[in-house]
């Protein structure tokens, strides 16, 4: 039940937190059809309530009752979780069918389908609290069995308050429910924050009981046999679909290239155009769509016609709700973005740059730090990241910055700017580092993807989803992929030529199992779900899979003693003129992510261990503060991902607070800030019990994933195949292949300090190089296939260079067919009687010219010189041409790059 809710933090790590449709307190609320009085929360505009009942003293059992504005006319769901995230907990789904209300239990261990709950918790209905009508449904039921003490459930025996997440849908229903999304106008999630759960105790609990009759069908094939989340989408290759793998005849393409690279993400387009520069042919292979508008994204925000929703850093909290964005993946254990970007794209913006300590003793040798940080730096160069992120040099909406920094800095915390110093982690805080350059969502789409589009060496392919790596025995010859017309295609590389897995931590095992890499039963999956696998005897035994790591997530509220007045989540969605204008210059709260402080603190546990713990703090409500706890660097939990019989890969073993370790370091770390609102000075107070410790804390609020996966294809000198841990070795290449390698998040053989984006940049940058010293055996480089022209042959391949094309002229199909001469230089990309093909649901090309290599050469005298649209145009130590070509400006991004944008881009305004 993949539910859209907001959560990421940063990079995707939240599980729950401060969403755009927070309902308010609970207060009590008595059913007069049944008799029940609930603790109820109900969301302020759209209706939608839920209302929970307890015993007087503990048991295992509730008494639920959903009420939605999904009418019987409308089709919909409607339903909640038991934690404040969506995975983890039980799941309770409710939609109208046939005149009645139809209940299920459900339990997901990622945002793919989950399961129907097998457990021994049921739910039987309360007929009189049952209703449905035109204008919504009302579903009342008993829940016996659902209550645990395994600390995954909100309300505990003896709790008193406790976030529980709901969700909705307005979308049609054919037959059975589609739970999938719950995103733009016909959708929502959200938490109820402050659930007074002692009020919900009664001692006429057992009367209430007794109404319920026996248990619905909840057995597939049933009346509620429709697993949700499968999405809301039939096209393969998308970000929401599910991919028949064994469907129609597998064609090979006529175009070869010197590299593969599968995902475009942080690490696979950092390491796509890093292989263009070297003048390799590359294919960068990408599952979802566009994303910035400067990538041919179209999703505008509707005060601003040429900037997305992902472009604007401060609708971060309302882009998953935003209509037509659908860029999540449904096929993972926690939340990945399927869409050009990936993370980069729909993630919080934190740009936490890596310490020294994050290239430590965890990495082999050739990865410490002092190898890396030229790699480091590089990054910095183009995507610094920004911890004063208007362009106006001003702090909008920074209110809970000013109570929070005084409460720490009297607490003896540092205040460090963590691009300046990211070694300090001791005890410090400061504003937040975030992914944006001139008041836009920075990251690899807009930083390298540029300087690669355009070059005849490359193409980008969009909807288009990897199924495998082909392979005879140890040489991988290419790789297996669906596309956004259900058509399977092998697309070869050259000889001597490498496939590069960048397709996120928690997919680029999916396609090493699917390639007969992995552990046998890993292998078996694949095998019974049809996968073509090569002979038993080549099946690659290894570890992938058996290393995950994360950083374990725990959230708490603050209220203010002092008056905190903060923009509110319609400030956002539907901003104000002042704020449309500042952002037309680079500026103001529109320009920022939502995060407003950092903090780092080192603990040391009884057995000496030392771990580091983040957080994030936000506000969306004024005198309220979140904060969000982050285990760090030093955990010592160890959780395991498998694949499922559907395809989808789950963690059949938790990487979260199994060790005593982490539970107490998590417990000092959050009894710290609880000490600090128990002082008579302090200026926030913790929402929970007075009394509360920390180690109380850790046991009865919900944790969640931060997203931030490393691990399951983990980098080292002990040989996964034989018998050792690791799975791809110092050069990124998989234990048992000749050239096949891995370079995402999940080859990181430790977690570090911080959100994982910066990090995972700079280990592209520093992968590709050892990836390019190990050569190629490409007979032509920079041509794709030495006898053959590289064609596009779908909607969604974009390879064709702006300077290529005079006026382009749409055909009925979407193809330009006319108005391309040669490129300058007698190059020609196109074969005659080629095309070009325009990405669906775009009337132009959206590809700018670019230079002719990563940087535009310095010219012998720059008086009067151009630099080309997109290239460089100053910063320290440039001699270049600093005059940008007509209409394009030559705009400061950081202190060492200045790059030529268009003057218009990412600014106009509608009906301006």
């Amino acid at each position: 039940m993949a539910f859209r809710h907001i959560l990421s933090t940063l990079a995707f790590a939240l599980s729950l937190a401060g969403t755009h449709a927070q309902i308010t307190a609970s207060e009590s609320f008595t059913d007069e059809k049944t008799g029940i009085t609930f603790q109820q929360g109900k969301h302020p505009s759209n209706g939608y309530a839920f209302g929970i009942a307890l015993p007087e003293v503990g048991g295992s059992d509730f008494i639920g009752r959903i009420a939605a504005p999904i009418g019987t006319s409308l089709g919909g769901w409607g339903g909640f979780s038991l934690t404040s995230s969506m995975t983890g907990g039980l799941l309770v789904v409710a939609y109208p069918k046939d005149g009645s209300v139809v209940g299920s239990l459900r339990k997901a261990t990622g945002y793919a389908a989950p399961d129907v709950y097998s457990g021994n918790a049921t739910i039987k209905p309360i007929a009189d609290g049952i209703s449905a009508d035109s204008t919504g449904f009302t579903y009342t039921f008993l829940c016996e069995g659902c209550v645990d003490s395994t600390g995954k459930i909100s309300f505990l025996p003896g709790a008193t308050a406790g976030p529980i997440g709901w969700a909705m849908s307005t979308n049609e229903i054919v037959a059975e429910p589609t739970l999938g999304t719950h995103t733009g106008n016909d959708g929502a999630f959200g938490i109820l924050g402050s659930f007074n759960l002692a009020d919900a105790r009664s001692a006429e609990y057992a009367t209430w009981a007794a109404l319920a009759s026996d248990p619905v069908d909840t057995t597939p094939g049933t009346g509620n046999s429709t697993i949700p989340g499968t999405g809301n989408s039939t096209t393969p290759g998308t970000g929401n679909s599910t991919i028949p793998i064994t469907n129609g005849t597998v064609t090979v393409s006529n175009a070869t290239y010197d590299y593969i690279v599968v995902g475009g993400g942080a690490s696979g387009i950092v390491t796509a155009q890093r292989l263009v520069e070297s003048g390799a042919s590359v294919l960068l292979l990408e599952r979802g769509g566009e994303s910035l508008y400067v990538s041919g994204g179209r999703l505008t925000v509707p005060w601003n016609d040429t900037a997305t929703a992902y472009d604007v850093p401060g609708m971060f909290f309302q882009l998953s709700s935003f209509p037509g964005n659908d860029a999540y993946c449904s096929d993972t254990p926690q939340m990945a973005g399927c869409i050009l970007g990936g993370g980069t794209a729909v993630n919080g913006m934190a740009f936490i740059r890596p310490s020294r300590d994050d290239f430590g003793a965890a990495w082999p040798t050739g990865w410490q730090w002092d190898d890396v940080e030229v790699s480091a730096n590089k990054v910095y160069e183009r995507n610094p990241g920004a911890t004063l992120q208007s362009s106006d040099g001003k702090y909008y909406d920074y209110g809970l910055y000013d109570i929070l920094s005084k409460e720490l800095a009297g607490a003896g915390w540092n205040k460090v700017d963590t691009n300046d110093n990211p070694n300090d982690k001791v005890k410090m805080y400061g504003y937040p580092a975030a992914n944006t350059l001139n008041g836009l969502r920075a990251g690899p789409v807009r930083t390298y993807l540029p300087l690669a589009q355009g070059k005849a060496n490359f193409k980008l392919q969009l909807h288009t989803k990897v199924i495998r790596a082909v392979r005879t025995n140890s040489t991988i010859t290419g790789v297996e992929v669906v596309d956004g017309d259900n058509q399977r295609m092998i697309i070869n590389v050259n000889q001597g030529g490498k496939v590069i897995l960048a397709a996120g931590s928690m997919s680029s095992g999916r396609v090493l199992f699917n390639s007969a890499i992995g552990p046998a039963d890993q292998i078996n999956v694949a095998k019974s779900a049809g996968v073509t696998l090569p002979e038993e005897s080549a099946w690659i035994e290894s570890p992938v899979g058996a290393q995950v790591r994360d950083h374990t997530n725990i959230m708490l509220t603050f209220k203010t003693k002092t008056n905190m007045t903060v923009l509110a989540p319609v400030d956002f969605s539907s901003p104000s003129q002042t704020n449309i204008d500042l952002f037309a210059h680079g500026s103001g709260p529109l320009a920022q992510s939502p995060f407003r402080l950092n903090s780092w603190r080192t603990v040391t546990t009884s057995d000496g261990s030392k771990l580091i713990i983040q957080t994030h703090c936000w506000s969306q409500k004024n005198n309220e503060i979140t904060v969000l706890f982050l285990l760090t660097k030093g955990s010592t939990s160890v959780g395991k991902m498998t694949m499922a019989s559907a395809g989808n890969t789950v963690f059949s073993e938790s990487p979260y607070l199994q060790t005593d370790t982490d539970k107490e370091a998590m417990a000092l770390a959050i009894e710290e800030w609880l000490a600090i609102a128990r002082q008579a000075n302090s200026t926030i107070t913790y929402t929970g019990s007075a009394n509360a410790t920390g180690e109380e804390v850790v046991k009865t609020v919900a944790t969640s994933a931060g997203t931030h996966m490393t691990g399951m294809t983990m980098m080292g000198t002990d040989d996964g195949t034989k018998g050792g841990k690791h799975v791809v070795d110092p050069n990124c290449k998989v234990y048992g292949t000749d050239n096949l390698f891995v370079v995402d998040a999940g080859m990181h053989p430790d977690i570090p300090t911080g959100n994982t984006m910066a990090i995972v940049m700079v280990a592209a940058e520093h992968a590709v190089q050892k990836i390019l010293a190990l050569g190629t055996g490409a007979t032509t480089p920079g041509t794709g296939n030495s006898t053959t022209p590289v064609v596009p042959t779908s909607a969604s391949e974009v390879d064709i260079p702006s300077s290529t094309i005079a006026t382009p002229v749409a055909t009925s199909a979407g193809n330009t067919t006319s108005g391309v001469p040669a490129p300058t230089g007698g190059v020609s990309v196109l074969p005659t009687g080629g095309s070009i093909v325009v990405p669906t649901g775009t009337s132009t090309l959206p590809v700018a010219t670019q230079p002719a290599s990563s940087k535009p050469a310095t010219p012998t005298s720059s008086a009067g010189a151009e630099a080309p649209k997109y290239g460089q145009c100053g910063g320290k130590n440039w001699t270049g041409a600093t005059k940008c070509a007509d209409r394009w400006k030559c705009t400061v991004m950081n202190d060492w790059y200045s790059q030529c944008v268009s003057s218009g881009y990412g600014r106009r305004q509608r009906n301006s």
